[in-house]
């Protein structure tokens, strides 16, 4: 950490979002005119982040502390970040203690973020944001995942019915189909090591292991896919 002026001390940030939004936030001494940035961060939706160095705070609170906030979230529908936005929000006083603790900065639901100095965690009971705890998916966002979830189960168990089924019809057309690619991967030195033990398409053991990890491979995706079932939210 950079070494600030006598009065302050280098506290380690964090973030907490509550939002059901990817963000990026940056950090700022609102009475640097050059706007450095001195701790930055993204943060997945309902999530926390790390811990990053270094904000210098006040090593007393008094009224008027200010922190700037740059920040840019993620729009879904259009699946890009949308433009910067800049915040100078008001530190709140310290814990009860009265020193400076780590400092946090938060991502509310109604569009606001705070920042805050505290040696608490979103948990503790003298967590001084609005929020208290640490963020929760919603149900919406819940189902969205889930539905992402069960789309992607869907499509490897067609996938797999399909590659079973013409495995089923033409049994040496897929084992030729396989070696193939097994040769290729081969020139290139990078031969998948469960084959390597086989002999050609025509070997018998090689018949055997191909239907066996298709098998497993449906039975894989259809027990996914009832999984998800009985999950939904």
């Amino acid at each position: 950490c950079a070494t600030g002026r006598a009065d302050t001390v280098p506290a380690s940030v964090s973030g907490v979002n509550y939002t059901d939004q990817d963000i990026r936030y940056r950090l700022f001494d609102p009475k640097d005119p050059k706007q450095t940035v001195v701790a930055s961060e993204e943060i997945g939706p309902f999530a926390a982040g790390g811990v990053i160095c270094c904000y210098d705070v006040p090593k007393t609170w008094a009224p008027g502390i200010q922190v700037g906030v740059i920040l840019q979230s993620y729009d879904n529908r259009a699946g890009d970040y949308r433009p910067r936005q800049t915040f100078i929000v008001d530190l709140p006083p310290y814990d009860k203690s009265g020193k400076a603790g780590d400092v946090w900065f938060i991502n509310y639901p109604d569009g606001t973020v705070g920042v805050v100095s505290t040696a608490y965690r979103p948990n503790g009971d003298e967590w001084p944001g609005k929020i208290k705890g640490w963020p929760k998916p919603s149900l919406a966002f819940q189902r969205e995942l889930w539905e992402r979830d069960m789309r992607l189960a869907q499509e490897s168990l067609r996938a797999s019915k399909k590659s079973m089924d013409e495995f089923d019809q033409d049994p040496s057309a897929s084992l030729k189909k396989k070696w193939d690619f097994y040769l290729e991967e081969k020139k290139q030195k990078r031969p998948p090591k469960e084959l390597q033990m086989f002999t050609g398409p025509a070997d018998p053991e090689f018949l055997i292991h191909e239907r066996q990890w298709k098998e497993k491979s449906l039975q894989y995706s259809r027990e996914k896919v009832e999984h998800l079932m009985k999950v939904r939210p």
